[in-house]
């Protein structure tokens, strides 16, 4: 594998480290989407040689220790939401981009579920509905990241 795969994969996880990062207004932080899991899942379903496993663990761990949330928290999520769509690859690939959007929406809402979970056991309550918010925006968000990755992979095979 080229470098030029890998120079992408750790950039756009840069990228989305950074908008995971950023501080929002509390009208709208609610519903950030989730980023590094938007870009873990392009990578998954695009190219199955990155590493996106070891890097969901440590940006899991890195995302823990920043959020002060249980040490685990995030890197359990990360990485069982690649690993799932790592395995779904092969289905992934034949469906076009709005069926796509539409079959990750339980994959955000399980990421969700179990982040709800693990905080309602340490007793990090938080109102239910907007528990649910990360996953609309993240489905909403889907298509564009995706366009603007894949978009970026294309232009960047054809040189």
């Amino acid at each position: 594998m080229s470098r030029t795969p890998f120079r992408r994969f750790w950039l756009s996880l840069l990228v989305a480290l950074f908008l995971q990062l950023v501080a929002l207004p509390d009208a709208v932080a609610a519903a950030r989407p989730l980023w590094i899991p938007l870009i873990l899942v392009y990578w998954a379903l695009a190219e199955p040689r990155v590493p996106a496993l070891i890097s969901a663990f440590l940006l899991g761990i890195a995302l823990d220790v920043l959020y002060n949330t249980v040490l685990g928290q995030h890197a359990m999520g990360f990485v069982l939401l690649v690993f799932f769509m790592a395995r779904l690859r092969a289905v992934f690939v034949l469906f076009p981009l709005w069926q796509s959007t539409i079959a990750l929406i339980p994959a955000w809402a399980a990421y969700c579920l179990l982040m709800t979970m693990v905080d309602d056991i340490s007793r990090h309550r938080a109102d239910v509905w907007l528990r649910w918010l990360p996953a609309l925006s993240t489905t909403l968000f889907w298509p564009l990241v995706y366009t603007v990755l894949e978009g970026a992979t294309r232009r960047h095979s054809q040189e």
